[in-house]
């Protein structure tokens, strides 16, 4: 499944190195400053999440990603439609199926994506997941958020991937670590939107980034992979009042894949560390139902409710925010 994300397989799974790893604490959090993006997958899973958990954030960020309930459950229609040719996504269809959601209480209520903001990056010249998703995106969030509160972004022109200033491959190619070197701050444009009030870049600290066991947040029908990471600047150590940010790696980005280089090399942690922003990184697992190359789950492998609350990596994301909050 998903074959055209997967030009470059590895031909073993790399185990990513395993220092002590902690539990996941709480910290002084904002409860007003909670933001999630991701990538591909990634990026589909932060728009869910958004909006199912609309009541706890205020803004999410997609990155070659798409429309809430785009795949409608159906893995053929994520890469034949969505991936492929979403000129042929009724978003009218997704729209009136977050309602209906809302309705049932199987998500928050939608008026809370009012005062969210959005941020939006599509490449023309992304083959994996076409610019068009996200036309159906900006569709689908207008029925709920103001046009002013939404940033779409088209340049630079990449190939799939999460761009960065001067990290992972030629920005170009289509290829594992799946970030590219394109000398653009998306982890900063990203955060720059979310968040008005933001100081400029600094400088990440290596002994800030924490591996955290994400056994406590799900079992094998979830699934994740055996650990996460969190950023935590010192002062949020320290017992500042920070805001909170979820990062989503999409897919063949876990440890098995490129070992810790979306939580070291995205960008994030520069714009933490001056910003006291604790970021998280969860990481989700290869799963024989149909996931092979752990991407989130945006086209219900691991159920029909996978757009939910209820939804088995969506209620385990919502479990270590909480954790973080200390709730």
């Amino acid at each position: 499944m998903f074959e055209t994300l997967c030009a470059m397989l590895v031909p073993f799974c790399i185990q990513a190195s395993d220092p002590a790893t902690e539990n996941l604490k709480a910290y002084n959090i904002d409860p007003h400053s909670i933001t999630i993006s991701g990538v591909s997958s990634g990026g589909f899973m932060a728009v869910q999440m958004d909006v199912a958990f609309s009541s706890v954030f205020s803004g999410a960020g997609a990155v070659a990603g798409g429309v809430y309930w785009c795949s409608e459950g159906d893995s053929k229609k994520a890469q034949s439609q969505c991936m492929g040719s979403p000129e042929k996504i009724d978003s009218r269809l997704m729209i009136e199926k977050a309602r209906e959601l809302a309705a049932l209480g199987e998500i928050d209520l939608l008026e809370n994506l009012r005062t969210h903001r959005i941020y939006i990056f599509a490449s023309p010249k992304d083959s994996v997941v076409k610019l068009g998703n996200s036309d159906k995106l900006m569709e689908f969030y207008e029925s709920f958020v103001p046009a002013s509160q939404i940033h779409r972004v088209t340049t630079p022109e990449t190939a799939h991937g999460f761009p960065t200033l001067s990290n992972g491959g030629p920005c170009s190619m289509a290829a594992l670590p799946w970030l590219l070197k394109c000398n653009f701050d998306t982890a900063g444009d990203i955060l720059s939107h979310l968040y008005s009030d933001l100081v400029p870049r600094g400088s990440a600290v290596a002994e800030n980034l924490h591996k955290f066991t994400q056994t406590d947040f799900g079992d094998s029908k979830t699934p994740l992979y055996r650990d996460g990471w969190i950023y935590v600047p010192e002062a949020c150590e320290k017992g500042a009042r920070c805001k909170l940010h979820v990062a989503l790696h999409g897919c063949q980005m876990n440890p098995d894949f490129i070992q810790d280089k979306f939580a070291t090399q995205a960008g994030y942690n520069d714009w933490a560390e001056s910003n006291n922003i604790v970021v998280l990184y969860p990481q989700s697992a290869r799963d024989s139902r149909g996931n092979p190359y752990a991407c989130w789950d945006w086209f219900g492998f691991t159920g029909p409710d996978y757009v939910s609350k209820s939804g088995a990596q969506m209620s385990a994301l919502m479990k270590m925010i909480e954790r973080v909050r200390g709730l």
